[in-house]
């Protein structure tokens, strides 16, 4: 027997000890179990933390309020401001009551969800206590819609999936759901709904398509002189001085039953991305005009499409409003610090992160333009730095030139200095050796 338990896991990582606060909540026989446990980030990694409260309430709605009521103090009015882990749903081999070591153990192995806020914590809590109905009909579809919520990938998945080109990308939370499931979940059983992954440049957004379909995934890289062909196809030249046609990549896709993944999708052509509408609305068809006669291509079972784009930098395009409602389905791709700890990435390098990506938010929020924080990216090119030997001003000098924004230097000196202790300046040649 199991027991579907709805937890988070946050962090205040300003504080001494980086203290971590946790909360858990599942059903118990009739009744609803509230637990919470808190300690220092070295006891949630070695799963020691302090059990703050076991309580028992006798409704759902008390249960959600406790939970709400946890999130708001710590991370809405408190200084938790890193989520670990969740808002989510997981499932143990337990009933009745569950020592909350239990929990916590399975709590360290999820992922943060993105833009979580006490919404969020109140919709998953609300779906994992709700009762399921013994049976639904299409009638009731609302019953039906809500067991999607807490798609999840296969146990082995859980601590990384390998990439064909050999890296490993662990798997995040959007919404209550397991970004890779979500996309395999939309492909199997909704496939006229598409997705569009969105953020800055080294966030991880094509590390998400790769893990979710691996070598069945069909590739395309935009840039500025992407044209119709690019999608769809042309004749190449042959040795003999003929001509052959080569099917482009959204053809292939299209033919074999894929998932097409356009990259950079916000520096193609308004005019060339136009080729995706006829295929991305209900028609899954496709027209190639430079083969005058021949049938339109019909998109096989199986076929998909995601597009990934930056919305600022050089040569960045506004998406159209066209393609963004034939790909409605918008996610975040921001930094993940919690796979950059999964990689070996260093502790104080993530610190570093960490810091800027407060130090950005509280900028926005009290109306500023915030600050540059590092990717993923940026944390593993700086990591392979230390790694090489080089030694440390190499690696942080390094961190520092990844900054794309000018007025952002200063902020990042300071974040280095604040958990290192020493200045860092851009690499410069000097005197004769």
């Amino acid at each position: 027997m199991t027991t579907t338990v709805a937890g988070f896991a946050v962090q205040d990582p300003n504080s001494p000890e980086q203290k971590v606060y946790a909360a858990f909540v599942y059903r118990d026989g009739s009744s609803f179990r509230f637990a919470t446990a808190s300690g220092g980030f070295a006891n949630w990694v070695g799963n020691r933390m302090r059990v703050q409260s076991n309580k028992q309430y006798a409704s759902i709605d008390t249960a959600v309020a406790a939970m709400a009521d946890v999130w708001t103090k710590k991370c809405s009015k408190g200084s938790y401001d890193t989520v670990l882990a969740g808002p989510v749903t997981f499932d143990v081999a337990a009933t009745g009551e569950i020592d909350p070591a239990e929990l916590v153990a399975v709590a360290q192995h999820e992922n943060a969800v993105l833009s979580a806020d006490v919404s969020t914590v109140e919709a998953v809590v609300a779906q994992t206590l709700s009762p399921v109905p013994a049976s639904a009909t299409a009638a009731t579809a609302a019953p039906s819609a809500s067991r999607v919520t807490g798609l999840t990938v296969d146990p082995s998945e859980r601590n990384g999936i390998v990439l064909p080109n050999g890296h490993t990308m662990y798997p995040r939370q959007v919404a209550g759901h397991t970004d890779v499931a979500l996309m395999r979940h939309l492909r199997a059983n909704s496939p006229d709904l598409f997705v569009r992954l969105h953020g800055p440049a080294g966030g991880g957004k094509s590390t998400v398509p790769y893990g979710a379909f691996g070598t069945d995934l069909v590739v395309m890289q935009g840039h500025g002189d992407t044209n119709v062909s690019h999608f769809v196809g042309q004749y190449l030249p042959l040795p003999d001085g003929g001509f052959e046609w080569r099917d482009g990549p959204l053809t292939r896709a299209m033919r074999e039953g894929k998932v097409f993944f356009l990259d950079e999708a916000s520096r193609v052509p308004s005019e060339t991305m136009a080729v995706l509408m006829s295929v991305a609305d209900g028609r899954r068809t496709l027209n190639i005009d430079d083969l005058p006669g021949s049938e339109p291509v019909v998109a096989a079972d199986g076929f998909w499409m995601v597009i990934g784009y930056n919305e600022y930098g050089q040569g960045v395009r506004p998406l159209d409003d066209a393609i963004k409602r034939r790909f409605p389905i918008a996610i975040e791709v921001a930094a993940d610090f919690t796979a950059a700890e999964a990689a070996g990435v260093d502790p104080k390098l993530i610190k570093v992160a960490r810091n800027l990506h407060t130090r950005n938010a509280e900028e926005k929020n009290d109306g500023g333009l915030g600050c540059w924080v590092p990717q993923i990216a940026d944390l593993l090119v700086t990591q392979k730095v230390l790694d090489a030997g080089l030694g440390l001003e190499v690696a942080l000098a390094t961190m520092l030139s990844a900054c794309t924004d000018l007025d952002s230097i200063e902020c990042v000196q300071d974040a280095i200095h604040d958990v290192y202790g020493m200045g860092v300046q851009p690499l410069a040649l000097g005197g004769r050796a």
